[in-house]
């Protein structure tokens, strides 16, 4: 059926009573939002990408938010707590659980767990730390934020003696790798800033991270050539992040080396890493030489995407002039040479 211009608005008024619901209403009640956000807007940051999705909605243009127009039409009720939510992580909240977090934003303790993707996208979009890291390796990114959704858990292997609440605990008794509370982190960074632990070894995932352990002989042999391996998780936590500034500042000469994906997520959790110590963070494996190795055996195409983030990145490491980001910059270059990514599991 074909409807003339003067018919449009009837037709509308006629679907409406079946359900339908035209994009338009979409896109002005979400343009609506936005505007009231940028008021709000602590920072030129998140003021810069509301001002651009707001210009772009008014022609229907979602390409600032990734979306399609029928995705957005079935999905876009959850965007606006969605930016209220991405918004408020960008400017800083107490970290907190997850629904304790929702209770505080929208009243509804459950609301962030239900558009939980919705803000992570946004985030991955807004903040830059995360430029050109893929949606699908981002599903813990809400913890680098302070929000929780699980105990706080310090995974790590190593030798030293930690004295809680009047007792001790032995880190090298925890096998095949400690898993402990992270109420525990003073604790633990003292044990460590007494045990003449020498080197920090961190690990992006977890079966790396293990299997690392275990090639080395476990904790105790860990412990006694003075090193200490902690699993990040992917982008570590606040509190793990806290707890590693705090032995660095105990220890002014503690090596700090960082193992990860040899890809724009590994290179941006040791960006992030480097920049939370303030201190050099050497690639331990994942080198530029360990991917020239590689190549017979190939690996996973380089989106545009993630492409343009290695670059951006690289733009962020240059200008710093030591050993750590002359390394890192000869990896962003391999990866960007033969256009491949390949995950540390193929170490």
């Amino acid at each position: 059926m074909r409807i003339g211009a003067a018919e449009v608005n009837q037709a509308y008024a006629l679907a409406a009573t079946f359900g339908y619901e035209p994009l338009a209403a979409g896109l002005s009640q979400i343009e609506r939002h936005v505007w009231s956000l940028v008021s709000k807007a602590e920072s030129q940051l998140g003021n810069s990408f509301l001002e651009n999705l707001a210009n772009g909605l008014r022609s229907g243009d979602l390409s600032a938010i990734g979306m399609g127009r029928s995705k957005f039409k079935q999905e876009w009720r959850a965007l606006a707590p969605a930016l209220t939510a991405a918004l408020a992580l960008l400017r800083g909240v107490t970290p907190a659980w997850e629904r304790v977090i929702s209770e505080r934003l929208f009243r509804d303790s459950k609301l962030l767990g239900r558009i939980r993707h919705h803000v992570i996208n946004l985030l991955l979009r807004i903040d830059p730390r995360w430029d050109g890291i893929p949606s699908d390796e981002a599903g813990d990114l809400l913890e680098a934020y302070g929000v929780r959704r699980k105990p706080g858990l310090l995974q790590c292997a190593g030798s030293a003696t930690i004295r809680v609440y009047g007792r001790d605990y032995l880190l090298e008794d925890f096998t095949p790798v400690a898993h402990l509370p992270d109420a525990w982190s003073d604790a633990w960074v003292e044990a460590l800033a007494s045990s003449g632990v020498q080197v920090v070894t961190t690990i992006e995932n977890e079966y790396p991270f293990l299997s690392y352990v275990e090639e080395a002989g476990g904790p105790r042999n860990l412990g006694a050539q003075g090193e200490v391996a902690v699993y990040t998780a992917g982008f570590p936590p606040p509190a793990l992040i806290i707890a590693l500034r705090t032995l660095s500042e105990r220890i002014p000469d503690l090596k700090f080396r960082h193992w990860g994906d040899a890809d724009v997520g590994g290179l941006r959790i040791w960006w992030f890493l480097r920049c939370r110590l303030e201190r050099p963070v050497s690639l331990f494996r994942t080198t530029a030489a360990w991917v020239e190795s590689e190549l017979h055996r190939g690996g996973r195409r380089l989106s545009t995407a993630e492409i343009e983030g290695l670059r951006r990145l690289k733009s962020m490491v240059v200008p710093v002039t030591n050993e750590d980001t002359d390394s890192a910059s000869e990896l962003i270059d391999k990866l960007l040479e033969y256009g491949i990514r390949i995950e540390q599991e193929r170490y």
